[in-house]
């Protein structure tokens, strides 16, 4: 380069520079026309270099810009660390500086010389040369004002990157948002003409682009909303510019769907409307999950039926039809009989596919303004309105849909390979607008249905007051049974045990009640309220625990040693699974003989688990503990289980023993027992002797033990200790 160059190659580098408006393209330029000028073979950019510590030391630095050298354009944009010496200084021609351009490993060409033009408070360029090029201009003076303006350019340009790479970054975004969407997206022009949809539009709708452009929106029109729905849109958009609400629309494939639209029109700042914007969304899912939500809130999951919430409503709105109209109503509630016992021998899935088919047949009594509801369980509810203004043709027109159904769920059923027969219990009570409070309309109805059970089953029963009455009494009856235990008032009363010497061989332990007010309360009473309510449990745990403590107490008695202990165990408590436990843990608590204490069991304990039973009865057998069949001959006794199970004792029913004497049939029946209990190997005592000729007939034929009246009531331990004592001074 000679002196009549410099202008115009400075005009030539002030041109490239100013020509430029973003920093990559400006370093690369203006770094090509300066190797092109001054004959240096490579050469790069370093912006933004950070002050140097050590003259001798390293500085990391990024190559934003590299020409001439194709292996060092790899290191553009990277992390590299060059020598202070290379960067940092003034600037200046060096030759034979080879040992400090060897930092640069990338290059592809050993260079030896080099040129540093530094950018005013921007960076640095570094010219490269195998040798250092000839001139006599003196080109790092010459080059500052390039170098000054190249500064101005790097910090205008760096702005205008900045700002177009936010507008650009803004449009990729609107656009990504737009391709993704999950919502549906449609533009039309002011006429309403579609001209832009997105991905989301056709998986929704069905429609590629090229199907709608041009069209009216209203080919998605499911054909149920009328003209007055489409009127009030527009009136909508029209007035505020917005409209947004749930539409059903309809797919290509014909399906329709519910959608939540929202429309916006677009219009410049004259107010000239440009275009429409609107953007929906498919809300089957939701929807479906809603209906979901509601059937779950309000129905019956195995019979779809209204459950007790549903019903509630219903029947509080039967209340208000018929304080208008006066009209009675009635409510039928519907009990299955012993469906429990379906439950436990055939299994749930059984259970479940009678209570689906009960819920079919009642639908198919009642009117279309009737309800139909299942409680729980197998507990029904028909809710009947608008019967007769007259209270005797209302219960006339009740009692006749409560007789249909009576006969209808007395069908025989087919469940599986099963056939089954079922009855209904039914409890009917009238109503009348708000005249009966709803609680005490649903609490009648299901007294009555009791009354219905307690008359011998598939039954009708109006709601009485009288049994009113006594239901509640019972309930307050049970309520104080709650709290039996803890008042001390339940007590063991014992009744004598006797061989065909007239010896004591052992005694019945018996609860008996005894209330502050309503005086000794019978066990037929209280029992079957215990074991309803499971208070059995507790209260047979201390039945066992008195009477062990009570055999304890004999043990040290030479009268009294040898007695044996009768428990009656109920099934609740024999069917809970530490019932083993309890009985080792009271043995041990009170340190009673294990052989002297005798459960007593009934058949229906064993038939309801047989397996589990005689696993029962073997662990506490090993412990010494003895067993007596009780009440045997009175249910279903196999003796294919009879004889697997670890039996001591049966007993003889006293229903057999009563006419013992008289009845040629209980006479068979006892010697049936007896001789069956010989070959089994079993002893037998029977209950409810209550005269010489009874003891007689049954010690001629091989039973020698009884208990029974005529050797003394269950009375209170006192008088049978006194009882005891009166028989030792005879013997």
């Amino acid at each position: 380069m000679q002196n009549e160059d410099i202008l115009p190659v400075l005009y030539d580098l002030v041109v490239t520079i100013g020509s430029e408006i973003s920093v990559k393209p400006l370093l690369t330029r203006t770094l090509q026309r300066l190797l092109y000028h001054t004959s240096f073979s490579a050469g790069f950019i370093c912006l933004d270099v950070p002050p140097c510590k050590k003259e001798e030391g390293l500085v990391e630095v990024h190559l934003d810009a590299v020409v001439g050298d194709f292996d060092l354009i790899g290191v553009i944009g990277k992390s590299i660390a060059l020598p202070c010496a290379l960067i940092c200084e003034e600037a200046g021609r060096k030759t034979e500086q080879a040992a400090l351009l060897s930092a640069l490993r990338a290059t592809q060409t050993q260079y030896k010389s080099f040129l540093r033009l530094p950018i005013d408070h921007c960076g640095v360029i570094v010219l490269l040369a195998g040798e250092m090029p000839e001139t006599k201009l003196p080109l790092t003076t010459m080059l500052q004002p390039v170098l000054a303006h190249l500064a101005k350019a790097i910090v205008l340009c760096r702005n205008n990157d900045a700002h177009t790479s936010g507008l650009v970054n803004q449009r990729d975004l609107l656009e990504k948002v737009f391709e993704s969407s999950y919502s549906g997206v449609m533009i039309t022009d002011a006429d309403g003409h579609i001209i832009e949809i997105n991905p989301a539009f056709t998986r929704i709708t069905g429609y590629e682009s090229q199907e709608v452009y041009g069209k009216n929106p209203h080919l998605l029109a499911s054909g149920r909303h009328d003209h007055e729905f489409y009127r009030e849109m527009w009136a909508d958009i029209e007035s505020n510019g917005h409209w947004e609400g749930e539409i059903w629309n309809r797919r290509k494939n014909g399906e329709v769907y519910p959608g939540w639209l929202n429309i916006d029109s677009v219009r410049d700042k004259n107010g000239e409307l440009l275009y429409y914007f609107g953007m929906f969304t498919d809300i089957s899912t939701r929807k479906e999950a809603e209906a979901q939500i509601h059937q779950l809130a309000f129905y019956d999951p195995l019979t779809r039926l209204p459950n007790r919430r549903l019903l509630i409503e219903r029947l509080q709105q039967a209340f208000s039809v018929g304080a208008r109209n006066g009209q009675h109503g009635a409510v039928l509630f519907i009990d299955l009989d012993n469906f429990k016992t379906l439950n436990d021998t055939k299994g749930h899935d059984i259970g479940d596919q009678l209570l689906s088919e009960v819920a079919e047949r009642l639908n198919a009594c009642v009117r279309d303004g009737d309800t139909v509801a299942r409680l729980g369980g197998d507990e029904f509810v028909v809710v009947l309105e608008a019967l007769n203004t007259a209270q005797d043709e209302a219960a006339a027109q009740a009692d006749m849909v409560a007789e249909k159904i009576r006969e209808v769920l007395g069908r025989p059923y087919q469940l599986g390979r099963h056939t089954h027969y079922s009855t209904p219990s039914i409890g009917v009570v009238l109503f009348l607008g708000h005249r009966q409070n709803l609680d005490d309309v649903m609490k009648f109805a299901d007294t009555a249905m009791y009354q219905a059970k307690t008359a011998g089953r598939n039954a009708i029963r109006f709601y009485d007051p009288v049994m009113q009455a006594a239901i509640e009494a019972r309930a307050e009856l049970e309520e104080d049974l709650r709290h039996s235990l803890e008042l001390r008032q339940l007590c063991l009363y014992y009744q004598i045990q006797m061989d065909n010497r007239n010896r004591p061989v052992g005694a019945e332990a018996l609860l008996r009640w005894q209330h502050p007010e309503r005086g000794l309360i019978s066990p037929a009473q209280f029992i079957p309220m215990a074991e309803e309510s499971g208070l059995i449990i507790p209260i047979g745990l201390w039945v066992l625990q008195t009477a062990c403590a009570q055999l304890k107490a004999w043990q040290g008695d030479a009268r009294t040693q040898r007695l044996t202990m009768a428990v009656n165990v109920s099934a609740k408590q024999f069917r809970s699974p530490d019932f083993v436990a309890q009985v080792e843990n009271t043995l041990a608590e009170t340190n009673a003989k294990p052989a002297l204490l005798k459960l007593e069991l009934t058949e229906s304990i064993v038939l309801e688990d047989v397996e589990g039973t005689i696993a029962k009865m073997r662990e506490l057998k090993r412990v010494g503990v003895s067993f007596s069949m009780d009440d045997f001959g009175t249910g279903y006794s196999s003796l294919q289980y009879l004889k697997r199970l670890p039996l001591d004792q049966i007993k003889i029913d006293q229903s057999f023993v009563r006419d013992i004497v008289t009845d040629t049939n209980d006479a068979a029946i006892v010697q049936t027992i007896i001789a069956m209990s010989e070959v089994l190997g079993l002893n037998v005592i029977a209950e409810g002797v209550e005269t010489e000729a009874q003891r007689e007939f049954l010690d001629l034929r091989g039973c020698h033990a009884f208990q029974g009246f005529l050797y003394g009531r269950p009375v209170p331990l006192q008088d049978f200790e006194a009882r005891l004592r009166e028989i030792n001074v005879h013997v």
